[in-house]
């Protein structure tokens, strides 16, 4: 069984992703890792180059300009690294997201299991997003309860679709697809985001010219009002070990008793938090998502 791994990005060293990081989390357990990089970003592709991982190879790619609307060039990119993936798997990871080496025989054996089924063509992971520092998580939809397909079978017309959130199926690239049928890993994916303020505005900059109908300009409140308080929760567990000269102590991280924390929420962030509660308590109906389906093996 061979195993690719593959992401894509640009200007990722200057928005502060951990790409390196990133790459440095599966190659235990991948034959190649595929990057595509846009070909203008000199400084990612030097700074990958000089990583000297033989598993890892570099396909470069114009980023259409034109393609501004909704981060739809996003999963144009995510294709791309895709099709380039020799693999029988292809694990994604997009350039802020990790796993823990404590979960690599598991997949490994999932993908054993099922290489040869053809009623399972991807893997979901649930993804636990950190929110300012690698101590504290988003406790609200989507980012609370992710279940996300980020192990596929290429060259089975899996799609990465939309702003590359997740996955389709298109039979002989017919226009409308259908969702993956996956099996639930119980495997955590670490994405980190931007940690820290001078990252968020670096990220949030480059961002902007992929979603244009969100505007641009907007300053960025402290972490403390930015979201309230409800959002988040902290995290006690273990990282991924690639991740270790990016975390700084505990003392270092959000104090969720501080006074500072804005309380209160606007009817928006309300509803956010009525539908992670009804998530969580009644039916995963209430979460739109709908790109992939569980199969029971």
């Amino acid at each position: 069984m061979m195993i690719s791994a593959f992401t894509f990005g640009r200007n990722l060293l200057r928005a502060c992703y951990p790409v390196r990081e990133c790459i440095a989390s599966v190659p235990p357990i991948v034959d190649e890792f595929v990057v595509n990089i846009d070909e203008g970003d000199n400084e990612t592709i030097a700074a990958i180059e000089a990583m000297n991982e033989p598993k890892i190879r570099i396909v470069t790619s114009s980023w259409n300009p034109r393609i501004n609307i909704g981060g739809y060039v996003l999963s144009q990119q995510t294709n791309i690294a895709l099709f380039n993936c020799k693999g029988d798997w292809a694990i994604y990871l997009q350039a802020d997201e990790l796993i823990h080496e404590r979960d690599h025989q598991h997949l490994v054996d999932l993908m054993k299991k099922h290489k040869d089924d053809d009623g399972v063509e991807g893997i979901v992971l649930r993804r636990l997003t950190f929110y300012n520092d690698a101590h504290t998580l988003s406790n609200v939809h989507p980012f609370a309860i992710d279940p996300v397909v980020r192990i596929v079978k290429p060259h089975r017309f899996v799609l990465s679709r939309g702003d590359a959130a997740g996955f389709t199926v298109h039979p002989k690239y017919k226009d409308r697809g259908r969702a993956v049928r996956a099996v639930d890993s119980g495997v955590d994916l670490f994405h980190y985001g931007p940690l820290g303020q001078v990252a968020l505005q670096r990220k949030k900059k480059l961002a902007d010219d992929l979603w244009q109908d969100e505007g641009t300009g907007r300053t960025l409140p402290e972490p403390y009002v930015r979201i309230p308080r409800h959002f988040v929760r902290r995290y006690e567990g273990s990282h991924p070990a690639p991740m270790a000269g990016q975390i700084g102590p505990v003392s270092e991280a959000l104090d969720l008793d501080s006074p500072d924390w804005r309380r209160s929420m606007n009817f928006r962030e309300r509803r956010k938090w009525l539908r992670t509660w009804l998530i969580l308590n009644v039916s995963s109906i209430f979460n739109r998502r709908r790109d992939h389906r569980i199969v029971r093996t």
